[in-house]
């Protein structure tokens, strides 16, 4: 794979920035959408993550004068009054996806999502929390997979994600929509889970079992790209903590 000609990138914005909405610039496609009714939640999500783009595209949570002027490829995610946005170079296929580490019946949902090793994997987990991390984390990747690669919502969730044996995640590999694919995925403030999955033009032709090779790597492995992250202008720098990594 060549090297990055511009990096990969997770914007990150919290409910302060909502304070920097500017409805005169949005996007074309978002134009209508600001006129649509909703409850303050929702309005205050729809506030941060516009905002969150606002400044994305005119590079004003620090990207270089090189940066704003190159095409990128771009997903948004947001959740709770935060919100994410993916960059990275034109003709990437990238998606991501933020969820709230909320309680959630996760033995009646896996059924739905998961496949049945990723189900098996979930119920063994001994601790409630650990278990409820692993299902965010499961989502999120399958969600981001969704974005990217324009599958379907959600006939193809149980059909990506991950695969493997033993206990989660170790030795897991990502179960992709064909090869070249890399993730990431880490927890924020303790709070969130973020994942972001990707795959450059280059990659797209690469062999299966080069890929599967690459990816026998435990999820947090040195190797494969990092995205770099940035946050938006008056947010404060999060907590990351690395929950897997899939090259």
């Amino acid at each position: 794979m060549r090297a990055l000609n511009a990096p990969l990138t997770l914007w990150w914005a919290g409910p302060g920035l909502a304070a920097q909405y500017r409805a005169d610039l949005l996007q074309s496609a978002d134009r209508q959408r600001a006129q649509m009714t909703r409850s303050a939640r929702a309005e205050r999500d729809w506030r941060v993550s516009r905002a969150l783009l606002q400044q994305v595209s005119a590079g004003s949570a620090g990207a270089s004068d090189s940066d704003k002027a190159a095409p990128v490829s771009r997903s948004l995610s947001h959740s709770g009054g935060h919100a994410v946005v993916a960059t990275a170079p034109a003709g990437w296929q990238v998606g991501v996806d933020l969820e709230a580490l909320r309680p959630r019946d996760t033995a009646r949902l896996a059924p739905w999502c998961c496949s049945v090793e990723e189900a098996g994997a979930l119920a063994g987990s001994a601790a409630d929390a650990d278990r409820l991390r692993a299902f965010y984390l499961l989502w999120t990747l399958k969600e981001s997979f969704i974005k990217a690669a324009g599958l379907a919502f959600p006939a193809d969730m149980r059909g990506v994600g991950l695969t493997g044996a033993g206990l989660p995640w170790n030795g897991w590999r990502l179960r992709a929509p064909g090869a070249g694919w890399r993730a990431w995925s880490a927890i924020v403030d303790d709070a969130w889970m973020v994942s972001v999955a990707w795959r450059a033009p280059d990659t797209a032709e690469a062999s299966e079992a080069s890929d599967a090779s690459a990816a026998q790597a435990p999820p947090d492995a040195g190797a494969g790209p990092v995205p770099l992250w940035r946050i938006a202008q008056g947010i404060a720098s999060p907590r990351i903590t690395i929950a897997g990594r899939w090259s």
